[in-house]
């Protein structure tokens, strides 16, 4: 068993390997989860139902699933596999071991759940701020806990 940035992105088998994106997959990810937390801020005050927030992430996970589905369907197992190291964000995201795809999706849950929580307490621009400031440093981690221990 391959360990580390040369394992192939299809064959990923623990939540280590996460760790071993390139900078701009980690990017795209921690963008979309910046541009979701900051539609959440928008949303909450017009949306007060006790329902909306389930409602949105349910949404928000259809709609970032929905691309995998239609390319798995269309061209999966074309071409060869890249590894993790030279994965790229548009061409491969759709060939990520399944697991993968769950924490990806319990992850965006989290931040727009907690971020619904933490704005229908506080909905300031500050509030927001802080809050992509989180999810930022969070979720861009692996990066920059690379860039440190160089």
């Amino acid at each position: 068993m391959q360990n580390g940035a040369g394992k192939a992105i299809d064959r990923m088998d623990r939540l280590g390997d996460l760790t071993h994106f390139p900078a701009l997959v980690n990017a795209g990810a921690t963008g979309n989860v910046l541009a979701m937390v900051t539609a959440t801020w928008w949303l909450v005050p017009r949306f007060p139902q006790v329902y909306a927030p389930v409602l949105w992430t349910a949404l928000v996970l259809v709609a970032n699933l929905t691309p995998v589905v239609l390319l798995r369907a269309v061209r999966f197992n074309y071409g060869p596999v890249p590894a993790l190291r030279a994965m790229d964000f548009w061409r491969d995201q759709h060939r990520f071991s399944d697991w993968v795809y769950l924490a990806a999706s319990a992850n965006m849950a989290f931040w727009i759940l907690a971020s619904w929580a933490v704005f229908s307490v506080s909905h300031t621009v500050a509030t927001l701020g802080a809050v992509l400031l989180v999810a930022f440093l969070v979720t861009f981690s692996p990066v920059l806990l690379r860039g440190l221990r160089r």
